[in-house]
């Protein structure tokens, strides 16, 4: 019988000390008393007990799916020093039962009868509990000394922890002879509320202080360091958010820290330009016809009332703050909007060439679906062999994220062009819906608030319209579709793919616009990892990141 060695300590002190040897040492001698010829030994040195942290024990899993058939046990000293968390524990067991190895311990009357198997799981447990309980402690021990008033991790830029790295630290920071000074001389200027967080960088850069990471204050560096309530011996117990006096050296008074927040946040408040008014509601679709640039809006004032006006504000524009008349504008928009609406008769053409074409597009869709789910299903196994690769310890952390979040983008896009499939029977019920309001276009353009009636008009103009030359403006897709078979043209976008036509697409468009439907909003990029960046980032300041 076969057999490999796994012994693991998670400490500087086990290392230097006896416990790998004694491990190693007592697994050895159990191998002898059994019979089994030890093949490898793999050895965990300071590691923690996290699975994917753990170096040697992949290259052992590893190991035993090259040597299947070869190794036949697993030796350890103890359970607690393979896995301190039951479900790692059991998922290694399950992948090292694949390869014909079960796990002996030297230690613990552990095996494949029912008792044993008891035992396994009551020690895997106490294995996670002592874990849960060390890792309570340790929060608790943070906590307290955060109460007593000292920061129990690297301090930030200006200041120098009063113990070293492998002391425990029982006094508060002490201040920096270099960077302390240049710190207080930061938050000062900042306070006076005459500079943006950019030129306080550039400032600070002129003085000599720099993050210890870096050559320069990045935007999202030197808002941290200007928030960072530690500057005003403020320490925040992270896991509540309850603030505690913190018994080091403030480098600036509550007040100036608070006026610092003030300006920031005076900053962060400024007021956007109002883009939507119900005075201008073609701003941003009427063009300049001198230099085709959108025109903005603005009043002027005569002896009895304001006036509407639209003009253009481009430096380099010949016609630049000539102004024209907004009811000039408007009502040359809603003569357009009049000349191209549709005849009833134009929809319910539309409907029944759905119709037809979607008997030819019912053989073609069920193709496509096949071949949709055929590339989900393949994407699933690569992300399946992407974690066993990152398993086995064949790939990076880095390289594992990249394609893990390739893998499920594309993903997401198939099943998205899957969702979005559409039926005839919706079809029919989306131009039924549209079929009134687009008849009538002058009364449902006025009768739309914003933001709705922007989206309205860009369906119809997605490119807006040059003052003046309304006519010659390009229509979006389903009035064009609409222009073209009212003169007798064919239309460029074929119908024969009815679920996922865009000009069917663009019929669900109005839809949603007239149903008072908000715009689906991207969701918020890498969310998980921006959240993880965000403790990190506190993290790093508390290092001096």
């Amino acid at each position: 019988m076969n057999g490999v060695i796994y012994c693991r300590v998670s400490s500087k002190e086990q290392i230097e000390g006896t416990s790998l040897e004694s491990q190693e040492a007592a697994c050895r001698e159990y191998a002898h008393a059994k019979g089994i010829h030890v093949l490898k030994v793999f050895v965990e040195q300071g590691e923690s007990a996290k699975f994917a942290d753990r170096t040697q024990l992949l290259d052992l899993v590893d190991f035993c799916r090259r040597q299947k058939g070869v190794v036949n046990v697993l030796i350890v000293w103890k359970i607690d020093r393979f896995a301190r968390n039951v479900a790692d524990h059991f998922s290694v067991k399950a992948t090292l039962a694949k390869y014909g190895v079960r796990i002996a311990s030297v230690t613990e009357p552990i095996d494949t009868n029912p008792e044993g198997k008891l035992m396994e799981t009551i020690l895997a447990g106490f294995a996670q509990f002592d874990n849960d309980i060390r890792a309570m402690r340790t929060v608790q021990g943070m906590r307290r000394k955060i109460q007593e008033g000292i920061f129990p991790w690297g301090p930030p830029l200006g200041y120098k922890s009063s113990v070293s790295n492998s002391e425990k630290k029982t006094s508060p920071d002490l201040p920096d002879e270099t960077t302390f000074p240049l710190i207080q001389k930061a938050f000062r200027t900042f306070a006076t509320g005459g500079y943006t967080q950019t030129e306080m960088g550039h400032l600070m850069q002129s003085w000599g202080l720099s993050p210890s990471r870096g050559e320069r204050f990045s935007p999202q560096s030197l808002h941290q360091l200007f928030t960072n309530p530690y500057y005003a011996a403020i320490l925040v117990d992270p896991w509540t958010g309850d603030e505690h006096d913190g018994k080091h050296a403030a480098a600036v008074t509550q007040e100036d820290f608070a006026r610092v927040q003030e300006v920031i946040s005076a900053r962060n408040r400024s007021t956007p330009h109002q883009k939507e008014r119900e005075e201008f509601p073609l701003r941003g679709l009427v063009r300049c016809n001198a230099c085709s640039c959108a025109l903005t809006a603005g009043f002027s004032r005569g002896r009895t009332k304001r006036y509407a006006y639209y003009l253009c504000q481009r430096p380099e524009c010949t016609k630049r703050g000539k102004s024209y008349p907004a009811t000039e504008i408007h009502d040359e928009f809603t003569a357009f909007l009049d000349e191209i609406a549709p005849r009833p008769g134009l929809l319910e053409e539309l409907g029944e060439r759905v119709i037809r074409e979607a008997a030819k597009d019912t053989e073609a869709h069920a193709g496509r679906r096949q071949r949709r789910r055929k590339r989900v299903a393949e994407l699933t196994a690569s992300t399946q062999e992407l974690i066993k690769m990152r398993a086995k310890g064949l790939i990076t952390d880095e390289e594992f994220l990249a394609q893990k979040r390739s893998l499920a983008a594309q993903r997401l896009a198939v099943e998205h062009r899957e969702k979005s499939t559409m039926t005839v029977d919706q079809v029919c019920a989306d131009l039924h819906q549209i079929k009134g309001p687009l008849t009538a276009l002058r009364e449902t353009w006025r009768s739309l608030k914003s933001p709705f009636r922007g989206r309205f008009e860009r369906l119809i103009l997605p490119g807006g319209f040059v003052n003046g030359t309304i006519g010659t403006a390009d229509l979006g897709l389903l009035f064009s579709f609409f222009r073209a078979s009212a003169g007798g043209v064919s239309y460029g976008v074929p119908l024969r793919c009815v679920r996922s036509n865009p000009l069917l697409s663009e019929i669900r468009a109005f839809v949603d616009v007239l149903n008072g439907v908000e715009e689906e909003k991207s969701p918020p990029k890498r969310r998980f990892e921006n959240s993880h960046r965000s403790r990190l980032r506190m993290r790093n300041s508390n290092h001096g990141a």
